[in-house]
């Protein structure tokens, strides 16, 4: 992973837990929670307080869960709000994220100032029983702690406090006077201090991708009359199933293409690739990097170089190591370049240029993205856009001179992110 982290790809925006205050607040949270505590004296934590390295010292990088019905974050440094979250459990958290920090940022700002904060999302199930389950999900409800004690108290503190100004003769209440007192000397004076965070409904759950039951994807509303689950696992037997209120799909069925093209979920129309002729490019390349991979392991590969690269081109085209798909993408690319904005494309190639239905909500393209990186992981930027776990998963199995590619690739042109998501 250096090369990932030398171009900001990987471990960035975490932030460090590393002295003694930091560390026991962290554990204090994990024992309100009621997990484990870690022994690590150093670690780092993501925007919901998940560590890379406490993942693996427990050996469990769901380890910040009772099941992942029960997902839980937590928050030591206003930091966080800035930071990635590394091991999503749903694909709408970065949104559930944005509504934490952005709504309740001056609470966090004094909570973690003194504590540790904590938060649970709560789906109103112990447990998935079933991937059908999934599909009665209306809404989840954060449900904020601390630790400490510090939000009851100052609820407790200010009731008292309220009681003592409002009724007649208060101040001749000698226990409402010792609990006052007791309080500021156990927590300080409260009354001024943003402490308090209500339960929080969040109820944009009806397209999602959730790691349980394998990875699955769930479309209760969408272009087809009922609603659609997809399963990466191939856990279910049946697939294309629609005899009852919704469709079943394997994430390997051929036929589940057709479906999403026929329910206008996903097309091949070209203007993606001709507004964004960099991903044409970023798919070339893939194909010439793995083939010269392929054919020597210790290669060192050399693409900016133009006479370098038809070199390249020229040894895989006489070893049979590129297939009809790199030369449709080369003509399409050679259509696009000379001004064609509206280019054919073959069928043969409509697997490489699929892309969600601008018509769809943002939300929605970003979950189909990360469905079509998964049924064709072909294009490394798309796959670190809008499914890191796999993009991470890949890279550990490329050799050095892919790896180097995708990073110099990547960090060149992450940006595009923003252009692909309308």
């Amino acid at each position: 992973m250096i090369k990932l982290i030398e171009h900001g790809l990987f471990g960035n925006n975490l932030v460090a837990v590393n002295n003694e205050v930091m560390v026991k607040r962290y554990n204090a949270c994990l024992q309100d929670i009621g997990l484990a505590p870690t022994a690590l004296k150093s670690f780092h934590i993501d925007g919901w307080g998940w560590s890379p390295e406490i993942a693996e010292e427990q050996g469990d990088r769901f380890y910040l869960s009772h099941g992942l019905a029960n997902p839980y974050g937590i928050i030591l440094s206003p930091q966080q709000a800035k930071c990635s979250i590394y091991m999503p459990y749903h694909s709408f958290d970065r949104q559930i994220h944005e509504i934490i920090f952005e709504q309740y940022k001056d609470q966090i700002d004094d909570i973690t100032s003194r504590s540790g904060l904590w938060f649970e999302i709560d789906q109103e199930m112990s447990a998935y029983r079933s991937p059908q389950d999934l599909l009665m999900l209306d809404y989840v409800t954060l449900n904020f702690n601390s630790v400490g004690r510090i939000m009851k108290a100052a609820q407790e503190q200010r009731g008292m406090i309220r009681t003592f100004y409002d009724q007649p003769n208060a101040w001749a209440n000698d226990e409402l006077r010792a609990n006052i007192i007791e309080s500021c000397k156990t927590y300080g004076d409260l009354r001024y201090m943003k402490l308090d965070i209500p339960d929080h409904p969040f109820n944009q759950v009806d397209i999602f991708h959730t790691l349980a039951f394998e990875g699955m994807f769930v479309f209760k509303r969408g272009s087809a009359d009922k609603s659609l689950l997809v399963f990466e696992g191939n856990n279910t037997t049946i697939s294309g199933e629609s005899k009852h209120g919704h469709v079943e799909y394997n994430l390997s069925d051929p036929k589940l293409m057709s479906y999403l093209f026929t329910t206008n979920m996903i097309t091949s129309n070209p203007e993606v690739y001709v507004d964004n002729p960099v991903l044409i490019d970023v798919l070339l390349e893939q194909m010439i990097v793995t083939a010269a991979s392929d054919m020597d392991p210790a290669a060192d590969i050399e693409l900016e170089n133009n006479g370098k690269r038809k070199r390249i081109i020229n040894q895989l085209v006489k070893n049979n190591l590129l297939n009809d798909a790199f030369f449709g993408l080369e003509r399409l690319q050679n259509q696009i370049e000379n001004g064609n904005t509206s280019p054919s494309i073959p069928p043969s190639l409509n697997a490489y240029l699929l892309s969600p239905n601008k018509n769809l909500s943002k939300h929605e393209q970003v979950v189909l993205w990360q469905m079509l990186c998964k049924i064709n992981p072909g294009n490394p930027l798309l796959t670190y856009l809008f499914d890191k776990s796999t993009f991470y998963t890949e890279y550990k199995r490329w050799n050095e001179s892919r790896q180097l590619w995708a990073a110099n690739t990547i960090a060149a042109h992450r940006d595009i992110y923003n252009q692909l998501i309308q």
